[in-house]
C-alpha cells in the first residue's frame, strides 16, 4: 500500500479526500492530518497572528493611541523614571510597549496581550511617581522639622509642623509632574491638589514620627557600648521596618483618600492592599536611608555632650602640660622603678620587674576627661601630677606553679576522699565521666579551696613582702583592685585581709578594695561598709569581674622620689603565662571604647572587624576572652586544660577565617608587638 501512495499526487489526494479532513504529504512522505478544515479567510490570505485572530488596522491604530496618551501623562519626574528603566531595560518601558504593538502587527502576540502591557506601563508609571513623590515627601518633612525631633523629640508641634510640610511638599511635587505633561489643564485640577496635600499631611507626620521613634533608641548607654558605624547600621535596619510601616500607612491613606474624592472610584480591598503593599517596599528603602542618617547625626550628639569639648585655651594648656608631664615621668621612671625592685627583685617567685612612664597621648586623653566632669579644678603643675594616678606603671611579673606542685596541693587536698588527682584534672577539663554523682558534688565543693590553695602557693611570697612593706611605711598604696573571678584572680581573701590590716596598722583607715567576692566572714555575715570596726577592709565588688575577664593585681601607689615630689604609681602583679595576652587582650576593648580609632594603622585590620561587631557577636568574642583568661591562670597555677578554640564560639557569617586568625590568642598577641 505505502508503494501505491508514493505515486498519487497532491491534488489527487485533494479530490480522494474531498469530504474527509485535509490531508498532506510532509518531507518524509508521511500523512499527517489536520482536526479543522482550512477557513475562506486563510485561503484569501487575511493576515492573522498565531492563534488565529485577525490583525486589524483598527487595533493597532487603537494600541498606538493607548500609549501616546500614557506617554503625555508624564511629567518630568515620569519621564525621568521611563528613561531609566528604557536605559538598563528593567521593568515595563516605552521601548517595550512599542515593541509589544510591533509584536502585534507581525502576529507574535495577541490584541489583549500587547494591551495589557501599555496598561501595565501606564499605571505602574503613575504608582512609581506617586511613590516617589510620598519618598520625597517623608524626606522633606524629616529635613524641615528633624533638626527639632533631635534636640527636643517628639511633639503635637513638631508633628503639626512636619504634616504641614508634608503637605505643601506633596502638593508642589505633584504639581510640577503635572505642570510638565502634555495633558492641557492638568496641572491645576483643584480636586488631586486637594488628594496631594491630604495624603502628603499624613505621609509628613507619619515619617518624623517613625524618625523620632529610631533616634529615641540611640542613648547615653548605647552610644558608651557600641561606635558610630554599629549605631549607623542598626538605625538604617530600625529605619527600614519602621519606615515599612510609615510607607504602609501612607499608601493606604492615599488608596482611601482617592476612593472618598473620586465618585467614579470605588473601594476595593485588593486595591487597597497593593497601594499599601508597593508603598511599604519603598518606605523602607527611604527609611533605611533616614534610619541610619538620623540615628548617625543623634549618635554623635549624644556623644559630644558625654564628652563636651574642651574650650580652645584650656585644650592648650591641657595639651602643654601632657607633654612636659611626660617629660618629667620618664625622667623619674628608674627610680620609681628601683623602689620597687630594692622590695621584690630577690624574692624567688618573682620572674621579672618592668616599668613604664604614662605616655604623652594618655596624659592628655585623662586630664581633658577629669577637667570636663569637674575633678580637675585648675591647669596647674601641681593639679595636674595629682590628676595622673599611674604617673610610673610598674609590674611585678610571678612564675608559675609547676605540675609536680601543683599535684602534691592538690593530691592533699583530696586525701580522705575517693577521688584521684587524674580525675580532678579531668573535672577541671569538663569531663566527668569518671566521676558519680557524690564525686562531683565533693569537687563542686572543694574546687573553690583547691584553687586558693594553688593561688597562695604562686603568690605568698610576694604577698608577705608586700604587708610588710605597707606596714613598715617603705611602700604607700591607697587603692587594691584584685581583677578576675573566682578562678582568675590572682589573691584569696586570706591574703586581701593581711594586706588591708597592714594599712590599717599603718594608716589608721580601711583600704578601699576592689574583688570580686563578698568577703563574708565565718558566719556569714558580709562586711558592713560604713563599719569602723572588726573589718579593716572598704569593700567594693562593683567592676572586679571585666566583660572580657580581665585578670591582675593591681595598686594605686603614692612614691616618694629624690626631687621631694609624691609620684602616683600603679604596681600590677600577673603571671608570665597571661601578661602577654593581658596587653592585647586591650587592643579590642580600646576599639569598641574609642581608645583607638581608624586613623592608628597599626591596628587598620582589625580595627574594621571589632568596630563593626554586633553587640551579641561581640558579647561572644567576650566569652571567648574570660575563657581564655581562665585557661592561662590556671597554667600558671600548675593545671593544664583546653585551649579554647575560637571557632566554637561563632558561625560562619559572624566571623571569617580571616578574622578569626586575627582575634585568636595568638593572633592579637602577634599584633600587640607591632612596631616593637
Amino acid at each position: 500500500m505505502s508503494n501505491n501512495i508514493n505515486n498519487i499526487n497532491n491534488s489527487e489526494i485533494y479530490q480522494y479526500n474531498n469530504d474527509v479532513p485535509t490531508q498532506n504529504i510532509n518531507e518524509d512522505n508521511t500523512i499527517s492530518i489536520f482536526e479543522e478544515e482550512q477557513t475562506d479567510e486563510e485561503s484569501i490570505g487575511i493576515e492573522l497572528n498565531q492563534d488565529n485572530e485577525e490583525i486589524s488596522e483598527e487595533k493597532i491604530e487603537a494600541l498606538e493611541n493607548k500609549l501616546s496618551e500614557a506617554k503625555d501623562r508624564q511629567g518630568i519626574f515620569g519621564s525621568l523614571w521611563n528613561g531609566l528603566k528604557n536605559l538598563t531595560g528593567l521593568g515595563t518601558n516605552t521601548n517595550k510597549c512599542e515593541q509589544a504593538i510591533e509584536d502585534y502587527k507581525n502576529g507574535k502576540i495577541s490584541y489583549e496581550e500587547a494591551n495589557s502591557i501599555i496598561s501595565n506601563f501606564s499605571t505602574k508609571q503613575e504608582s512609581s511617581v506617586n511613590l516617589a513623590a510620598n519618598i520625597l515627601t517623608g524626606v522633606a518633612a524629616v529635613a524641615v522639622v528633624g533638626s527639632a525631633v533631635l534636640t527636643g523629640g517628639l511633639s503635637l508641634g513638631v508633628i503639626a509642623a512636619a504634616a504641614g510640610a508634608g503637605a505643601a511638599t506633596k502638593a508642589g511635587l505633584k504639581f510640577i509632574d503635572r505642570a510638565t505633561n502634555k495633558v492641557e489643564g492638568d496641572a491645576l485640577d483643584g480636586k488631586q491638589i486637594l488628594k496631594d496635600s491630604l495624603s502628603g499631611a499624613v505621609d509628613g507626620a507619619v515619617s518624623v514620627a517613625t524618625m523620632g521613634i529610631g533616634t529615641s533608641a540611640v542613648t547615653a548607654k548605647t552610644v558608651a557600648e557600641q561606635t558610630l558605624k554599629e549605631t549607623i547600621k542598626q538605625g538604617a535596619i530600625a529605619g527600614a521596618k519602621a519606615g515599612a510601616i510609615s510607607g504602609a500607612v501612607t499608601g493606604a491613606s492615599d488608596y482611601t483618600i482617592e476612593a472618598a474624592i473620586e465618585e467614579d472610584v470605588e473601594f476595593n480591598v485588593g486595591d487597597l492592599a497593593k497601594s499599601t503593599a508597593l508603598n511599604a517596599a519603598g518606605g523602607a528603602l527611604a527609611g533605611g536611608v533616614l534610619g541610619g542618617v538620623s540615628s548617625g547625626i543623634q549618635y554623635n550628639k549624644v556623644k559630644a555632650t558625654l564628652e563636651p569639648k574642651l574650650p580652645t585655651e584650656i585644650e592648650t594648656e591641657l595639651s602643654k602640660q601632657a607633654d612636659d608631664l611626660n617629660k618629667l615621668f620618664k625622667s623619674n621612671i628608674d627610680e620609681a622603678k628601683l623602689q620597687i625592685k630594692n622590695e621584690f627583685d630577690d624574692l624567688d617567685s618573682v620572674q621579672t620587674i618592668t616599668g613604664r612612664a604614662k605616655g604623652t597621648d594618655s596624659i592628655f586623653e585623662k586630664l581633658a576627661k577629669k577637667f570636663n566632669k569637674g575633678k580637675l579644678s585648675s591647669t596647674s603643675t601641681a593639679d595636674c601630677i595629682d590628676a595622673i594616678g599611674d604617673a610610673y606603671g610598674t609590674r611585678i611579673q610571678i612564675k608559675s606553679l609547676s605540675t609536680e606542685d601543683a599535684k602534691e596541693i592538690i593530691e592533699d587536698c583530696l586525701y580522705g576522699y575517693d577521688i584521684s588527682y587524674d580525675q580532678f584534672i579531668k573535672y577541671m577539663n569538663g569531663d566527668n565521666s569518671t566521676l558519680d554523682e557524690a564525686g562531683i558534688a565533693t569537687l563542686d565543693e572543694i574546687k573553690g579551696t583547691i584553687i586558693d590553695l594553688l593561688k597562695e602557693r604562686q603568690t605568698q611570697e610576694v604577698v608577705d613582702q608586700l604587708v610588710d612593706a605597707i606596714g613598715n611605711g617603705r611602700l604607700t598604696i591607697t587603692e587594691l583592685n584584685n581583677y578576675g573571678d573566682e578562678i582568675s584572680s590572682y589573691f584569696t581573701n586570706y591574703q586581701l585581709q593581711e594586706i588591708a590590716d597592714a594599712y590599717y596598722i599603718q594608716t589608721g583607715e580601711r583600704l578601699k578594695l576592689v574583688t570580686y567576692d563578698d568577703f563574708s566572714n565565718g558566719s556569714g555575715t558580709k562586711v558592713d561598709l560604713n563599719s569602723t570596726s572588726e573589718y579593716t577592709v572598704k569593700l567594693d565588688t562593683n567592676g572586679a569581674i571585666k566583660e572580657s575577664g580581665y585578670a591582675s593585681s593591681q595598686m594605686n601607689t603614692k612614691q616618694k622620689l629624690s626631687d621631694g615630689t609624691i609620684g602616683n604609681g600603679e604596681l600590677q602583679i600577673r603571671g608570665t603565662q597571661l601578661n602577654e595576652f593581658a596587653d592585647a587582650e586591650h587592643i579590642p576593648y580600646d576599639i569598641r571604647t574609642g581608645k583607638i580609632t581608624a586613623s592608628d594603622t597599626k591596628y587598620s585590620d582589625v580595627y574594621d572587624i571589632i568596630s563593626s561587631m554586633k553587640p551579641k557577636t561581640y558579647s561572644k568574642y567576650n566569652n571567648f576572652l574570660k575563657d581564655t583568661y581562665q585557661y592561662l591562670r590556671l597554667k600558671e597555677l600548675g593545671i593544664e586544660t583546653k585551649m579554647p578554640d575560637i571557632t566554637t564560639y561563632f558561625n560562619s557569617k559572624e566571623l571569617s577565617q580571616d578574622a578569626i586568625k586575627l582575634l585568636d590568642m595568638q593572633g592579637l598577641i602577634n599584633i600587640s608587638k607591632r612596631g616593637h
